[in-house]
């Protein structure tokens, strides 16, 4: 520690307090007449004044103190454990069960002789390391490197290290999520490569809303690894009861194959199936042997309006996928000369509308009033100003200036099912020419898709839908759907999966769109890790919202057990919070008290479990995290050379810092105590001695 005095004034100042110390002094002692003590106390009590006017003088110059102090900032590693539950699903079970704490610690002691080790656990949440417990139900590797590089920014960092299986179910892409990270990024492969013996449900595609007395399909995609030889069945239930059953024989270790239930639609309402392959003696997985899945069966076909300001190949491309619906009934036309009664449409369809080009801003305000559900395409020619005004879900502050953007599917988005090949296709497809904007999401707005630009997976939809007290909107934000029509034909022969995300986009929206009195608002599925809201919507004779009534429900869960619950008024509408349930199907009958009008549905409570549906190891992500931040793999038998190698990282250093600190003397309270003890014993003498 060094220590510097310095003043607010040229060092020559000193030499006039000096001056002034032995002026006054001098005078008080020296030329008083008055002064009748001995010479000694008077050589005595004029240094002692002297001083004493001296420092006050000297104080008037503002003088501070300033003093360097070093300090040793030690260098931390960043330990990230995947607490997943993948990991319990390979063939390494117990290994992770029974001692991967102990080499974690292990690894911890080896350390921290060097520097702070920091162990933190990544699943569904971020958690300080206590114990790994295996139990959390998705992976988020961006989640955690989000969170770290919040925590330690601007600390001395020498590397990090993830341990994990590298399998992701949710977040962003973890390399583009760690590319700004200036530290060196090691990892710990664990997991299976390979995989042991299993056979799963990896897919199941159809379509969520169906007609009357159609036939539709229900269609299964199947894998299995290391069950050459065996034979399984298949079994379709619908509510409880076995409809359909096929028997298939896995005649390779890696074995796929694709399986059609074909059902009639006989009676209207919601239907559910789950799809069960019969365990296998042999199988170590058996979580990922079922689905569960539900269908609408609706009366009448859905009549669609898909109106622009002018023409666009996009247009075109629209109408043409919605077309392959054989449930669709479609009308394009153009604003100026449309003159339609927009009620008797299930959905409009608004191409850059409201457009900067035209008088449109009338139409599409009687439109948005109408309450009909609104699927929104942007582009160069919507008018963003007049849409804000509009819409409640998303709001979009555009800078004129667009920019690329590809696809990247939000695996969170529950909505409705989209299948794992469709979206590998619809993320490999041309950019969509966007706007580089600001955007404001409402909470009810649930994101499809993500807008990927330069690599970077932003936090920007590219693909959303907002379900409303009114209504319900979906928005598609950028041109360029004729060009993945084009290069989806190019590349897989095929436009399913534009035709797929258009059709589940208008069925979602129409789904919703009834003019009854009073309903409950549910989702067909919901988390078994988050609490069941519903939410229920009542309207008095004048069809004004009403929230001043008392609404009761009684839900019956499958084993036929009621429980009573009552609606609490929200906003305009009524909310009930049923907080978390267990698994299963759900029954509910609401009813609004000392009236008529009730409602019946039900719901089902499911564990989305992602994590049983790929359990092996994604070694390849991992190796991509290291090459892009100068860092290496390691397996899990390599402990002991990961704790040599990263104690010898040359990142891995204390640094040195120096930091500066001023303090004005007259601040100081040692320096007020010296000037008034030197004060007092002056007074003192001189009253001892009878001097004046």
């Amino acid at each position: 520690m060094v220590s510097e005095v310095f003043i607010s004034y040229s060092w020559w100042a000193v030499l006039l307090v000096i001056a002034t110390g032995l002026f006054y002094a001098g005078i008080l002692y020296f030329k008083n007449p008055l002064n009748k003590l001995s010479k000694l106390l008077t050589v005595l009590l004029f240094v002692t004044r002297f001083v004493v006017v001296s420092l006050l003088a000297f104080l008037l110059l503002s003088p501070y103190l300033k003093t360097k102090s070093k300090i040793v900032e030690r260098p931390i590693m960043i330990i990230g454990v995947d607490n997943s539950s993948s990991l319990l699903l390979s063939s390494d079970s117990t290994y992770f069960r029974t001692r991967l704490d102990d080499e974690l610690l292990k690894l911890r002691n080896t350390l921290s002789d060097k520097c702070d080790v920091d162990i933190i656990t990544f699943g569904e949440e971020i958690n300080e390391y206590d114990s790994l417990s295996f139990d959390e139900s998705l992976s988020d590797y961006s989640a955690f490197f989000s969170y770290i590089k919040e925590t330690y920014s601007g600390q001395n960092v020498g590397a990090v290290l993830i341990a994990g299986d590298g399998i992701t179910n949710s977040g962003v892409d973890p390399v583009s999520a760690s590319s700004d990270l200036n530290w060196p990024i090691y990892s710990m492969g664990l997991g299976d490569t390979i995989g042991s013996a299993d056979v799963k449900i990896s897919d199941v595609r159809f379509n969520s809303i169906v007609y009357k007395n159609d036939v539709f399909p229900i269609e299964v995609s199947l894998a299995a690894k290391n069950l050459i030889d065996k034979n399984i069945t298949i079994r379709l239930y619908e509510n409880g009861k076995e409809v359909l059953s096929q028997k298939a024989k896995i005649n390779s270790n890696n074995w796929n194959e694709e399986l059609i239930f074909t059902l009639k639609a006989s009676e209207k309402g919601k239907r559910r199936f789950r799809v069960v392959i019969d365990n296998l003696d042999s199988e170590s997985v058996l979580l990922n042997n079922s689905r569960d899945i539900f269908i609408d069966v609706l009366e009448t076909r859905l009549k669609i309006l898909i109106l622009s300001a002018a023409p666009h190949p996009d247009i075109g491309a629209i109408k043409e996928s919605l077309e392959r619906n054989p449930n669709f009934e479609l009308e394009l036309e153009y604003v100026k000369d449309n003159k339609r009664d927009y009620l008797k449409y299930d959905v409009i369809v608004l191409y850059q509308l409201p457009s900067v080009i035209g008088q449109t801003n009338r139409t599409i305000s009687d439109i948005a009033k109408s309450n009909v559900p609104i699927l929104y395409f942007f582009g160069n020619q919507s008018n963003y100003i007049e849409f804000n005004r509009l819409s409640d879900g998303l709001k979009i502050k555009s800078s004129g200036i667009t920019e690329n953007s590809f696809a990247m599917l939000n695996e969170g988005f529950t909505k409705f099912t989209f299948s794992e090949e469709y979206t590998s296709q619809l993320q490999s497809l041309p950019p969509l020419v966007v706007p580089i904007s600001n955007y404001s999401m409402s909470d009810g707005l649930d994101v499809f898709s993500w807008q990927n630009i330069s690599e970077i997976t932003t936090n920007f939809p590219l693909i959303s839908y907002y379900s409303g007290i009114e209504n319900r909107m979906a928005y598609f934000i950028g041109e360029g759907i004729w060009l993945w029509r084009i290069q989806s034909m190019v590349m897989f022969n095929n436009t399913n999966a534009i035709d797929a995300l258009l059709s589940k986009s208008v069925m979602y929206l129409q789904a919703d769109n009834d003019k009854r009195r009073f309903k409950v608002i549910t989702d067909d599925i919901y988390d078994s890790r988050k609490d069941v809201i519903l939410r229920a919507e009542y309207y008095n004779e004048a069809m004004e919202p009403d929230n001043m009534s008392d609404i009761s429900m009684e839900l019956i869960n499958e084993e036929g057990n009621k429980y009573n619950y009552d609606f609490s008024p929200f906003e305009n509408n009524y909310m009930a919070d049923l907080n978390k349930l267990p698994t299963g199907v759900y029954k509910y009958r609401a009813s609004v008290n000392n009236t008529s009008l009730f409602d019946v549905g039900e719901f089902i409570v499911r564990s989305i479990d992602y994590e049983s549906r790929n359990t092996i190891a994604n070694y390849g992500l991992l190796q991509r995290l290291v090459t892009s931040n100068n860092g290496k793999i390691f397996h899990k038998d390599q402990f002991d050379e990961l704790g040599e190698e990263l104690t010898n990282l040359p990142t891995v250093k204390s640094k040195i810092h120096f930091h500066d600190t001023f303090t004005g003397l007259n601040t100081i309270l040692f320096l007020m105590i010296i000037l008034i003890l030197l004060l007092t014993i002056e007074w003192l003498i001189r009253k001892y001695f009878g001097n004046y």
